[in-house]
């Protein structure tokens, strides 16, 4: 005779797979929420310091900053 699970059993089995499987997705998701959170606080961070160079006249900072945004934005991939 085979050793076969029941159908409780199965089912069972099949929850406690789903319910990994959707403890995955819930980690996936908040780590993206995490990295939009993270980005948009440097963008809007760099995006203050570009106004202020621009301000300021200062083109080197301004440079510096814009391709640190630039940088930044490549690396989300917006």
């Amino acid at each position: 005779m085979k050793n076969e699970k029941s159908y409780s059993e199965s089912v069972k089995s099949l929850s406690m797979s789903e319910m990994k499987n959707d403890a995955v997705v819930q980690e996936m998701l908040i780590d993206m929420i995490i990295q939009e959170a993270v980005l948009t606080t440097k963008k809007n961070i760099l995006a203050k310091q570009i106004d202020e160079a621009l301000d300021m006249k200062n083109k080197p900072l301004f440079l510096k900053l814009s391709t640190e945004m630039n940088v930044l934005l490549k690396q989300f991939g917006n």
